[in-house]
């Protein structure tokens, strides 16, 4: 058998299909958590109401969640956290997340640089990860990152929201957007 021997190999397109794709509320997760010394020590989930995501020359992420639908590890703590002296879901029931600079690499390597509002307040986050799964129909998106604390102190609210508040909320976020 000759070494030197060449193998035919079918060109593979390594970016994922261009165009939109909306996300798929039932395959959506977003674990905001604080952490201890490196350890989880306070869990959330929020649901997505609405979301998109844009792959192609100019890409974007736009998300909705639903601040009411705050669940936690702690007994009794979503609800602390969403009535009014946290999130005031009532008066305030979407959180909302768009993109402001986003790049994917050929390895699928995903870099989304966006703004936050929450309760009237714009924050800035970066998250990394990468697209774990493409097809002609769907996109799966793994990204994660760091809310760091505001610069300035909360002034209202429960005591717990504001001693959650200032440390910083790792997140971490899992979607799949289909065509």
């Amino acid at each position: 058998m000759d070494a030197t021997a060449e193998l035919a190999v079918e060109p593979f397109e390594k970016l994922p299909l261009p165009g939109g794709y909306d996300v798929g509320p039932r395959r959506f997760v977003l674990e905001p958590a604080v952490r201890v010394l490196r350890w989880p020590v306070l869990r959330g989930r929020l649901a997505c109401t609405a979301g998109s995501l844009v792959l192609g020359d100019q890409p974007g992420l736009m998300l909705e969640l639903d601040a009411g639908s705050l669940r936690t590890n702690v007994f009794g703590l979503a609800r602390t956290l969403t009535d009014k002296g946290g999130l005031c879901a009532a008066e305030h029931p979407r959180i909302r997340f768009h993109s402001t600079d986003m790049s994917v690499a050929e390895d699928w390597s995903v870099e989304v640089i966006g703004k936050i509002e929450v309760l009237d307040v714009v924050r800035e986050v970066r998250l990394r990860g990468e697209l774990a799964h493409v097809d002609e129909l769907a996109v799966v998106l793994w990204l994660r990152g760091v809310l760091p604390p505001p610069r300035r102190q909360l002034e209202t609210g429960y005591w717990v929201a504001q001693v959650i508040a200032e440390r910083p909320i790792h997140l971490e976020l899992a979607a799949e957007f289909v065509r």
